[in-house]
This record gives structure tokens, sequence and C-alpha cells, in this order.
């Protein structure tokens, strides 16, 4: 079996736990492979998996971290199919199946096959410029944001989904979520709770100035189109909070189901509503 580990270097105990794994699974036959920037890091350049062909070098991915390092190998791991399982070091997260204290039962469990693979729709957003045509295209896990910059106006927001105009609404932004992430920003913004596994795309408002604004369902054989009215204004779009691009008057963001999902490796130890009714209860969703 080859495993790749994907490492949040900016967490003491993450890294500790890699430099474990890198003994521990080679004793079990295992082939291990780092990320690029933990094989710099380590020194173990000749261990790097690289950016290409993922696929044809990983039979699974062990992200340390917590949700946002595995929204980050989501993204990076995106086509290639190869099944992650995040491995949480820190607060609970939603997406990591398992704390770091129980990892080392959780990799015999994988090893001996005592596993499942959920599959995740990913969203894909395409940036449309008047002048230019096509200058953006980017896929993520859990949401793709428009949103106005610190000191911006309110903006305008012309929105469509499918070939049907909805309405322009004066906002702070707009949210558009895959269920994983509809208990991120999403959820903040007054969006529902979606269970994970249904495909769909839930559309949100950030701060309307309009009473008749409310959070939209729809399919995932829809698109959301959304045209920025904002001149002399900044405006940004990110996309699972962690890549940002700028926008400008007039840009139109497409954004659909993506072709490729994300493979989260479960084990059955805790479902989506358990870990839910757990951060609820602690406030920190």
């Amino acid at each position: 079996m080859r495993i790749g580990l994907i490492t949040h270097l900016g967490k003491h105990a993450a890294v500790d736990a890699a430099k474990e794994l890198l003994r521990f699974l080679p004793a079990r036959g295992v082939q291990v492979l780092l990320d690029p920037d933990s094989a710099r890091e380590f020194g173990l350049a000749d261990l790097s998996f690289g950016e290409d062909a993922i696929g044809k070098k990983l039979d699974l991915a062990v992200v340390l971290g917590g949700d946002g390092a595995l929204l980050n190998a989501a993204r990076r791991l995106a086509g290639s199919e190869v099944p992650i399982l995040g491995v949480n070091v820190g607060h609970l997260g939603f997406l990591t199946e398992v704390e770091l204290p129980d990892l080392y039962d959780a990799l015999d469990r994988v090893l001996s096959g005592r596993y499942t693979v959920e599959e995740r729709m990913m969203l894909r957003a395409q940036v449309t410029r008047v002048s230019k045509g096509a200058v953006g295209d980017f896929i993520g896990l859990n949401d793709v944001v428009v949103t106005k910059g610190a000191f911006a106006r309110m903006i305008r927001l012309k929105t469509y989904i499918g070939p049907n105009f909805i309405g322009t609404y004066p906002a702070d932004g707009a949210i558009v979520a895959s269920p994983t992430g509809s208990t991120g920003y999403s959820l903040s913004a007054g969006g529902p709770i979606v269970d994970p596994v249904i495909d769909t795309l839930i559309l949100t408002f950030i701060c309307p100035h309009t009473l008749a604004a409310r959070s939209f369902v729809a399919s995932r054989k829809d698109t959301v189109r959304i045209i920025v009215s904002a001149p002399n204004e900044e405006v940004m779009l990110t996309v699972d909070g962690q890549v940002g691009f700028r926008l400008e008057n007039r840009d139109e963001v497409l954004v659909e189901a993506a072709t490729t999902k994300t493979r989260l490796v479960k084990l059955g130890r805790r479902s989506f509503y358990e870990v839910l009714r757990t951060r609820l209860a602690e406030g920190n969703v």
C-alpha cells in the first residue's frame, strides 16, 4: 500500500505525528510519500509525491491537521480519486474522521481493509470578465463566496439559478455552498444544515439589505450565476476561505457541481449528526 502524508506544518503535534509515521508505516510494509512542502521541511525531497499524476502514486492520503488542512488537501487531490483519511489535531472538526490519540488504531483498520469511502460533492467556480472572457477557474469542497472588501460599501448581485432570474440583491455578499460546506460560513449567514451525502447547491446571501432574501437549495444539475454590480468597490471571490481572487464590476461568477468528488475514508465511529450535535452543544460551529 502507498500512503501519502499531508501535514499541517504550523502544528507541532501534526509534525511530530508525521515523523512517527515515517517510522511506523514502513515497518508495516507501507510505502510512505510526503506532500512537497513537508518533504522539503523534513529534508526528504526524494519522498515527495509531487503535484502531478498523484492518483498513480498513492492509494491513500492521510491528512494531519484539521478541517482547514483537509480542505486544502481536497483541492490538491481533486481528480486523483485518492481517498483521504483526516486526522484531527486540535478542535473537533466536521471533516476529519479520527482524533490524534486514535491514529494508530485507525491505521490498523485501514491497513486491514475495515473502512468505507464516502464521496462528497465539490464545487467549480468560473469567472468571466466582459473585456477579457474567462479569467478564473477554481475548485473547492466547502464554498464559493462573493463578498465586499473591508472598506467597500454594499454591492448588488444579479442572481440566477439555472436559466431563471431570481433577483438583484443588495448585500454584503453571497455564499454558494456544497452540502459539506453547509455547516461552515453558510450556516453562520443563516443557511440550512444539509446532510453532506446529498448533492445540492446552497445559495445564501450575506447581510442582505432586503427582507425578501432567503436561502435557496438548488439541484446539483443547476448552476448559480452571479453578476457583480459594484462600481469603484473592492469585491473578492474566495474558495474554501483559502483561495482569493479579485473581482471587477460586471464580472460574472458561475458556480456548479464539479465533475470530480472528494473521497473521505470513514471508519463508522461517528455520524455526521453526532458530530453536529456535539459542536452545537459546544457552540463551536
